[in-house]
């Protein structure tokens, strides 16, 4: 991307190791302002570069002024699935530099490098450019809307309040329920795949990106995640985690259900509550103020209703805004 001239200039540039613990403070001042409750660390900063499937030089843009801090950031990451690729294109600008233009030329890059890493996906199937905004978030959702971008899904993020009542975990007859652990760990991850292969995101979780995003990420909560079998075949699970980073700006402690999927052949007998109330003992237990997670207003397993039932409330909202490419939708 070519340097912009006059004044407020930017330079933009692939991170490099020594640009993290900047890129990290650069996403504190945006969530400070925009209040997305999410904390994202330097840690989590390279979990995400350290993907196989991620090209730093390719896939990473900083734009710096003559600051110590970048002012804005952006990436495009590649999820395939056995139905569809998603192109998923994350960012964002500094407060103090927005209405400048530089989000307008972020986006077009993104857009530039998400089409070139589309041409090379195989199979060739259907593709789109994904970006996110939350639902109070005007000027991001213009921004999209005006590249071409359609908003497609809306997701919730619900809470529910731990000193509520909790029942006990009531787990179907022929059916255990157990504690996660690293010897179910691969068998999780593929009956992850399995459950989540309706959804309309849905992508396959290779065990890089399982070990980065979800068992192996520092947030994972072993002590907070369920499975439940039948016999030694896995139909569902639970993954839990915290994140203290962003406890200080919520102002309460939380836990979240990460991940929460029943096979199939075993829907509608109970098992996805019964590890959703164990999920909730655990973070009582553990001393947790409220319960979190996230969930497609849409989901076709009807999971908003099984959330609302538990107890659980909206709390926010953010949409997923879409670009299909040529020839691949």
């Amino acid at each position: 991307m070519p340097r912009k001239r006059g004044p407020g200039a930017v330079e933009w540039r692939a991170p490099g190791d020594g640009d993290l613990d900047a890129w990290a403070a650069l996403l504190a001042e945006i969530e400070a302002v925009d209040g997305t409750g999410e904390v994202i660390t330097t840690a989590d900063l390279a979990n995400e570069l350290g993907l196989p499937s991620f090209d730093r030089e390719r896939d990473a843009r900083l734009a710096w002024s003559d600051g110590e801090l970048p002012v804005a950031w952006g990436t495009a990451l590649v999820l395939s699935g056995s139905r569809h690729h998603r192109i998923v294109l994350e960012g964002g600008v500094h407060p103090a530099w927005r209405g400048r233009g530089i989000g307008r030329s972020l986006l077009a890059w993104q857009v530039s490098r998400g089409t070139e890493l589309a041409v090379a996906l195989r199979p060739p199937l259907t593709t789109w450019l994904e970006g996110s905004a939350g639902e109070r978030e005007a000027e991001r959702a213009a921004l999209f809307g005006r590249a071409g971008f359609s908003p497609e899904r809306h997701y919730f993020e619900m809470r529910r309040d731990l000193a509520e009542p909790i029942p006990e975990p009531m787990v179907p007859s022929g059916l255990r329920l157990v504690a996660y652990s690293t010897e179910l760990d691969e068998a999780v991850r593929r009956a992850h795949n399995e459950a989540l292969a309706d959804h309309w995101a849905a992508t396959t979780t290779d065990a890089a990106e399982w070990s980065a995003f979800v068992t192996g990420h520092r947030g994972f909560r072993a002590d907070r995640s369920f499975v439940v079998l039948d016999g030694r075949e896995v139909v569902g699970y639970a993954i839990g985690a915290e994140h203290p980073d962003d406890w200080p700006a919520l102002g309460f402690t939380e836990g979240w259900t990460e991940q929460l999927g029943v096979r199939r052949p075993w829907r509608g007998r109970g098992v996805a509550r019964a590890l959703l109330d164990a999920s909730l003992g655990a973070f009582a237990r553990a001393g947790r103020d409220h319960a979190a997670l996230d969930v497609d207003a849409e989901n076709p397993t009807g999971a908003v209703a099984l959330y609302e039932r538990a107890g659980y409330r909206r709390a926010r909202c953010h949409v997923a805004w879409a670009r299909p490419l040529p020839g691949r939708w």
